[in-house]
């Protein structure tokens, strides 16, 4: 059977979709939205054929999550992760933020909170208001062609008492893919201060170079760590929810369970079903996005470079740059691709000043509309 190709150029009307992206009330005609970290792109057919066997059967009651659900996600993450985890380490649960809270507020308190990276995705920063507790904060530092962490800095917030370090690896925004040395730094670190490792890597599988290898932290179990996984960022089903929660530790899986009791729903059959039909059937998919998103970012990176006042380090994984801005020389820049029609995240919502977040997964044609509204704020 021949391999379909996949369209990526093909634009599809999101508008009237009830689309958190598409459909702002406040947007005005002709905006082009690029904030919200979904894409623009249809999934994998036999995404769509699960949905449609779902709707053929006609019945929508509770699911419960099964064995072979478990043991995709297992071989998954052993045969692209090169970790090695059992089934009963697998705690199922709705969503990754959820699951941040609830690891937050079973592992920390008002006196002892969490440790993060910024700029970072601006839940990291936001859930210690959530569960009542502290917020330390360390500086990411450019080095060479890529972001990384100031380790002197982490090892200060360490020592100021934290439990918990919220890792976002592949790391959202900034686009860094940790090596396997900043990998042991970190874990080497955590256990020093007895700080309990809790890692996002729904990003695993947006690597947009082969040579980048995405190394999880749990495969290093000098201390008890929580590690998300979902296939919602990587094959655009992020509506549906659904992620995996591994944690090793026996001790800590039971304070995570009991600290997420009440507030978890249980999974949709959507859910389950498409994340079947992502293990089984998303790599050719995947495959073809990834050359696709590679081709956008490097447009975008080649405009950036070539323009006085912006600068943007280039991304190892994900699909959303990073984007210094001079505003001495642009004023707010943010404000004013607003006024030309495309709305960007400010870099202050990830804890970052002048700089804004930009998705460019999308069809190469609007993301080239959008480098050309820019070009007119630049220009001026």
């Amino acid at each position: 059977m021949p391999i379909k190709q996949y369209n990526f150029d093909q634009i599809i009307d999101r508008h009237q979709t009830h689309s958190f992206k598409w459909d702002n009330v406040t947007y005005p005609t002709d905006m082009l939205p690029m904030p919200v970290a979904d894409m623009d792109f249809p999934v994998a057919d036999e995404i769509l054929q699960a949905l449609d066997r779902i709707t053929a059967h006609g019945i929508l009651g509770y699911s419960i999550v099964p064995e072979t659900l478990k043991i995709a996600a297992q071989h998954k993450i052993e045969l692209d992760y090169a970790w090695t985890t059992s089934l009963d380490s697998q705690v199922w649960i709705p969503g990754i933020v959820p699951g941040i809270t609830a690891a937050c507020a079973a592992l920390t308190n008002e006196k002892e909170g969490i440790i993060t990276a910024v700029p970072v995705y601006h839940p990291f920063h936001l859930v210690a208001g959530w569960v009542n507790c502290p917020l330390i904060t360390f500086e990411m530092v450019k080095e060479g062609d890529r972001w990384t962490y100031d380790f002197e800095d982490f090892e200060r917030g360490l020592q100021k008492g934290p439990k918990v370090f919220l890792l976002c690896n592949p790391h959202n925004p900034g686009g860094t893919i940790f090596n396997e040395s900043e990998i042991l730094r970190i874990v080497d670190l955590c256990a020093k201060y007895n700080v309990t490792i809790v890692s996002d890597e729904i990003h695993a599988d947006l690597r947009l170079y082969p040579q980048s290898e995405h190394i999880s932290i749990g495969r290093f179990e000098k201390q008890p760590i929580i590690s998300f996984f979902a296939t919602s960022k990587a094959f655009n089903t992020a509506g549906l929810g659904g992620a995996v929660a591994v944690i090793p530790d026996a001790a800590l899986r039971d304070k995570f369970t009991k600290a997420s009791a009440g507030f978890f729903s249980m999974l949709s059959r959507h859910s389950i079903e498409v994340m079947l039909a992502t293990y089984a059937h998303g790599k050719e998919w995947l495959a073809q996005l990834l050359p696709y998103l590679r081709a956008n970012h490097d447009l975008l990176l080649d405009f950036v470079r070539s323009t006085p006042g912006l600068a943007m380090q280039p991304l190892e994984g994900t699909y959303l740059a990073w984007i210094e801005y001079d505003e001495a020389l642009l004023g707010d820049f943010q404000k004013k691709c607003w006024e030309a029609g495309v709305h960007v995240l400010r870099g202050e919502q990830f804890k970052g000043r002048n700089f804004i977040r930009l998705n460019f997964a999308c069809p190469q044609a609007v993301l080239e509309k959008a480098i050309e509204r820019m070009k007119s704020i630049t220009n001026g």
